[in-house]
């Protein structure tokens, strides 16, 4: 095998050859000037003396630049030999990693061989080099993705930075390209399409959610004429009816192994194939003769791969990091594998209920050519097609430059199978799906519509070709181009030999007859993607034709009538918030992985890290099952209960996984400099809180305090310093805290643990909270010591909570009661919650917030409630995909209250600190807690909501929770894949299913004077029905299927799924004067402090206890600094990936100021200032996070490089 060696190496070695040319022509000039004054001296006049001296003192200044060249060239030298014996042994493993086999291994239901880990181009041997990409940092060869914040407006006024102390000029924010000004100028806004359109829907004869089809022949000519493109595919979902490996063995096997013999047979045939996570799995079984046929049918482009992304991810419930990292993942496996000149250009998109702007985004991104979609509400598509508009450019809603556009192709009719892609009627395009020709057997697949398909023989071959032509051509009036994609295939097709020859046989004997009447202007082949783009470009250019440009997405969806497919943004709560947890675990054992192993690579003499194999398999496993989760099955709630347990289980082995790589990544980094005692491998570090079982929410460990103190590690993932909340379970109320790096106590509060939905206090188990100040990537070490007799809470003590319990029954017999000054009272007409930032009102009796004031923006018209909707009486009711309620929601305790014998109200407990003050609500269906901090940062502006809901007694029950305020909003935003906000609209004429929205992280209402953000932890469904109000979908139980293909219910609800939100009130004026920030026409973007928050929640510090018992001769630093400074507030860190990674961020000024260290970010980010001494960067490549996207520009390290706003940029750079 040929090998070159990296751009960065030439480029080296070019620099020091320049500079070796320019320092021997100085010296050949040195040395003949002196020559010559040599022989001019004796003969000056005096002039001639002066000029010589003066000519003498720039010779002099010139050897010192000879000289200061000398150096530099030693330098460049140098460094050459530091970046070649880092290179070296990353490319004498590649070169043995093409010999070795697989050898592998089992983790979490997957397979990772030793080939993987030995490449050094992308996941390299940890011991020879760590090949990493990162959002900025990571292992070996590093990929730093940024995106940052927008926060422009349209409007001529200044906008107030947190924590900036004056104002920043309209002009400079003008510039950013996202932030809050008009939209993209586009000639297609979805928003305003939905505004325009009816949603009738007549009946349209055949083809039955559009109309009549007519052509005239002659518009195709000799010179113009139909190019159609059948393009054979198996759409192969990585679970839904079955698991993943139940589905492998059944049919995915069977479908490569065939591919392999069949397409060789014949140099005209094509196919696409799209999930990587199936290739992988086929690939550690295939020998070599077979994996040598694969390869070469990708590289004669008989065989397209397709998007390349480990699955074809769901688009509603994921988040973007998830999107990439699992698209990484596809790619990472593909360049090591197939190689690095198979690189997907194309997406391919046909299953997932609704398609978001955010993929469209990412792919852009990855240098890809144009993509493909399938389900968009039915009255959208009959729209576009109307317009000829179903070619398109889609542009980002924020976009006003055009530079994300990419070309898109949306898919005219129902469903993506066979009778539903040739043309406009089902029951002719059934005809040519081959494989449901009758057998002897009786198993096929038979024709819905009464008339099966015919083998194509000599008999009925013009009549078979003429009826398939005529459906080709009505297809091609609904397109401005002279191209037709014409899709073959369906789930799991291609997987007997049967159907492999049925198809290609018959349709090869149609394309035959077409090249043989040339009278009939169409040509017609076999084709992938590349082929239909490729074609649909040239036709572009040739005829002069200029296709839409589009901005918005395509949600809510709907495939029939009004059958919205809302429902599953909520369903199976419990494993859509399972996702974030393992995400978030997955980020941090990633960076501090990479942390760890930049320090490694520079370790001083006996430091050790001896686990990096067995962390770095571990961390691919991981990321293998978080991306096999954003399966459009899986996170979005669609599959079996059996298939949703499996997926459960990998994610719960995974975090675990992630778990043991935080803990041997921060006892590595805590470990001394000079470390003969080995402290990291003696000091095991453990979560505080862990999995059971698959079907029950994580359960905190109880740390014991033993006489000489329990250390705890606290870590911090985010490129930004936090002071914020840390929460432990402990089984003493008697302790003080202390941070081990300044020996100083640091306040800290005992609160009760209770015992279920009672009143009752464990009198052996506590929670403790503190408030920790980590620096950004650094760790902080805390010790919980046995309080001495001497201390008092002035002294140190842990404050305990005053706690106070509102309900019919009173006890006095509590043996806490003493402890947290606990009281038993009747329920008062309200209660108060107070901080320095926050007041909130709750109503006495029901336990519900009524109000909310925020001193920073003084609005107070907030209130809570609890509603549910019950299903429709028609045949079709609510499942796990759609959301068919039987009318306005009721309100859940003014149903339980009126359906009482008795006087009813509800447990309320309240507890006050000076850390954290909280009220509970305990009802038979949910336990609401609201809490606030009592800190200036943040996590202080915002009041904490957890609902841990319990709807398993219920029937057809959907829990939401509603939120009322006084904000009069026009429409409300809700973010994309926690990307980018998105404005959404209620429409009256249409039904309360088709007005639920994703919420994959936030919602936002707003007017000119307040704007109100909602994060949200988890993914859920979310709507504003109402002006000034909002209502979040909780939990769903259905008794019945829906008739979309999964065959159940929604029976399998894990008690006390918990969902957790911040809730933040923002001022919309200026602090000084009245003009508004808001305008209905502007982008809507998060705000500096939500964007902030919502980082804050999504990646929480991590908590970590040292399970071993202190010893004296085990010595550990108290802390690890992290990044000298923090990287702008505006710039989030979203991953250091080893091998693979990237990193961005969103959000928009914040009208008040906030303590926070950071600041904002300038426009220009000099990564070496930032990054340093975290990692050296002897070079920095900019490109895109895709491993796959070729070499991109090479940039000095000490290069100021520029992060337009809403922009993910990708850096990578070795680790030496």
């Amino acid at each position: 095998m040929r090998m070159r060696l990296p751009t960065a190496v030439f480029f080296a070695v070019g620099c020091c050859f320049a500079i070796v040319i320019f320092y021997l022509m100085l010296e050949f000039t040195w040395i003949s000037n002196r020559t010559r004054e040599a022989n001019r001296r004796s003969s000056l006049s005096p002039e001639e003396e002066l000029a010589a001296e003066t000519l003498g003192r720039r010779l002099s200044r010139l050897e010192e630049a000879i000289a200061e060249n000398r150096q530099l060239l030693a330098g460049l030298q140098a460094n050459l030999s530091e970046l070649l014996i880092h290179q070296e042994p990353l490319l004498h493993d590649r070169l043995l990693a093409e010999e070795r086999k697989w050898e592998p291994i089992s983790g979490a239901g997957l397979s990772v061989g030793k080939e993987e880990l030995t490449g050094s181009d992308v996941i390299a041997t940890t011991t020879t080099g760590s090949d990493v990409i990162a959002t900025a940092t990571t292992g070996s060869d590093v990929i730093a993705t940024t995106m940052t914040v927008g926060a422009g407006s349209s409007q001529n006024k200044s906008r107030w930075l947190a924590g900036k102390e004056s104002f920043v000029e309209e002009d400079s924010l003008r510039q950013c390209p996202a932030g809050g000004g008009s939209p993209a100028n586009t000639d297609i806004q979805m928003l305003n399409v939905y505004d325009t359109l009816s949603f009738d829907n007549p009946d349209g004869g055949v083809w039955k959610q559009g109309w009549e089809l007519t052509y005239q022949a002659s518009q195709w000519t000799t010179e113009n004429p139909l190019q159609i493109f059948v393009v054979p595919h198996s759409h192969n979902d990585p679970g839904w009816i079955r698991t993943f490996e139940e589905y492998f063995e059944e049919s995915t096997k069977h479908i490569f192994n065939l591919m392999i013999e069949k397409l060789p047979v014949n140099p005209g045939r094509k196919f696409i194939w799209a999930e990587i996570s199936y290739l992988s799995m086929w690939w550690l079984t295939a020998n070599d003769e077979s994996k040598s046929v694969f390869k070469k049918l990708v590289k004669d482009g008989q065989l397209e791969l397709v998007t390349g992304g480990w699955v074809m991810p769901d688009e509603s419930s994921s988040h973007y990091s998830s999107m990439i990292n699992q698209l990484i993942e596809g790619h990472e496996w593909i360049k090591n594998h197939i190689g690095p000149d198979a690189v997907p250009r194309h997406g391919w998109a046909i299953d997932p209920f609704g398609m978001s702007s955010t993929m469209a985004y990412i792919l852009k991104l990855n240098n890809f050519d144009g993509m493909l979609i399938q389900r968009a509400h039915y009255s959208i598509k009959k729209h576009l097609s109307k317009l000829k508009a179903l070619e398109f450019e889609w542009r980002q809603t924020w976009d006003r430059a055009g530079r994300t556009d990419i070309l898109c192709h949306l898919m005219p009719f129902y469903s993506y199978d066979i009778p539903h892609t040739c043309g406009p009627d089902p029951k002719i395009c059934c005809q040519f799906d081959f494989r449901r020709m009758p057998t002897r057997s009786g198993k096929s697949i038979f024709c819905p519509w009464g008339v099966s398909p015919k083998a194509i023989t000599a008999d009925n071959l013009k009549e078979r070709a003429e009826t398939l032509l005529d459906q080709y051509r009505k297809k091609a009036q609904l397109t401005q181009t002279n191209v037709v994609l014409a899709p073959l295939g369906d789930d799991f097709r291609y997987d007997s030999t049967m159907e492999w020859d049925r198809q290609y046989l018959n349709y090869e004997k149609l394309i035959h007859y077409f090249s043989s009447r040339p009278d009939l202007n169409v040509r017609i082949q076999f084709g992938t993607l590349k082929d239909y783009f490729d074609a649909v470009k040239k036709d572009t250019a040739t005829r002069a034709l200029t296709l839409p440009t589009l901005s918005g997405d395509f949600f809510t969806y709907a495939d029939r009538d009004d059958h919205y497919w809302s429902g599953y943004f909520t369903s199976r709560p419990f494993y859509k918030s399972l996702d974030r947890r393992l995400a978030a675990h997955l980020r941090s054992a990633e960076i501090a992985y990479s942390v760890a192993l930049a320090r490694f690579k520079r370790k001083p003499t006996g430091l050790s890290f001896q686990d990096i194999d067995r962390l770095l398999m571990k961390l691919i496993s991981s990321r293998r099952s978080l991306a096999l989760f954003q399966h459009h099955d899986g996170v979005a709630g669609t599959a079996k209960t059996a298939v949703m347990t499996d997926y459960a289980i990998k994610m719960i082995t995974a975090i675990t996984s992630c778990d043991d790589v935080l803990g041997a990544s921060l006892a590595f980094l805590l470990s001394p400099e000079e470390d003969k005692s080995n402290s990291a491998l003696v000091m095991r570090l453990e979560s505080e809180e862990r999995f059971v079982t698959h079907d029950q929410p994580p359960v905190k460990s109880r740390l014991q305090v033993e006489q000489n103190g329990r250390r705890v590690v606290v870590y911090n993932s985010l490129a930004q310093s936090r002071e914020e909340r840390v929460t432990l379970r402990i089984d003493s109320a008697n302790v003080v805290v202390v941070e081990e790096k300044s020996e100083e106590i640091v306040m800290s509060q005992i609160n009760p643990v209770w015992k279920g939905k009672t009143d009752v206090p464990s009198n052996n188990e506590f929670e403790l909270v503190f408030l920790a100040s980590v620096p950004a990537l650094g760790i902080k070490c805390y010790t919980i010591k046995s309080a001495p007799p001497s201390a008092s809470p002035t002294r140190g003590l842990s404050v305990p909570a005053s706690v106070e319990i509102f309900s019919d029954s009173v006890r006095s017999d509590i043996s806490l009661t003493e402890l947290f000054s606990l009281t038993y009272a009747a329920n008062p007409a309200s209660i108060l919650l107070k901080s320095e930032q926050l007041d909130l009102t709750f109503d006495g009796k029901t336990g519900y917030l009524k109000s909310v004031y925020s001193k920073a923006s003084s609005h107070t018209g907030v209130s809570i409630k609890f509603i549910h909707y019950g299903t429709t009486e028609k045949p079709d009711k609510s499942g796990a995909y759609l959301f068919m309620p039987d009318g306005e929601a009721k309100d859940v305790l003014t149903e339980q209250i009126e359906g009482s014998s008795s006087s009813f109200a509800p447990l309320i407990r309240v507890l006050r600190g000076p850390i954290v003050s909280e009220l509970h609500l305990i009802t038979s269906q949910f336990i609401h807690t609201v809490r606030i901090i009592h800190s200036t940062g943040p996590e202080g502006q915002a009041p904490e909501i957890v609902n841990e809901v319990d709807i398993t007694s219920t029937n057809n029950y959907e829990l939401a929770m509603h939120l009322t305020t006084a904000i009069q909003n026009e429409d409300f935003a809700t973010d994309l894949n926690g990307f980018q906000l998105i404005r959404r609209k209620t429409f009256a004429k249409l039904p309360i299913q088709a007005n639920y929205y994703p919420m994959p992280a936030v919602a936002l209402l707003e007017d000119d004077d307040f704007r109100l953000t909602l994060l949200g932890q988890q993914p859920l469904g979310v709507a504003s029905l109402i002006k000034g109000h909002l209502e979040v979908m909780l939990d769903r139980r259905l008794d019945q299927d829906d008739n979309r293909g999964v065959g159940q219910n929604v029976h399998d609800n894990i008690p006390m799924t918990r969902s957790t939100f911040r809730l933040l009130i923002e001022s919309n004026r200026l602090p000084s004067s009245s003009e508004s920030l808001h305008s209905d026409s502007s982008h809507p973007v998060l705000s500096l402090l939500s964007h902030l928050s919502l980082q804050s929640l999504l990646n929480p510090l991590v908590l970590m206890s040292d399970s071993t018992s202190p010893d004296p001769t085990v010595s550990l630093k108290p802390d690890y600094p992290g990044l000298p400074l923090d990287l702008p507030c505006d710039v989030h860190l979203l991953n250091l990936r080893a091998s693979v990674g990237k990193e961005s961020d969103e959000g928009v000024a914040s009208p008040f100021s906030v303590n926070v260290k950071c600041q904002p970010l300038k426009g220009k980010l000099n990564l070496k200032e930032s990054l340093n001494p975290v990692f050296a960067l002897p070079f920095v490549e900019e490109g895109s996070p895709s491993p796959l996207s070729g070499s991109g520009k090479l940039l000095p390290v000490d290069t100021a490089v520029t992060l337009d706003a809403m922009h993910v940029h990708a850096f990578r750079f070795p680790l030496i």
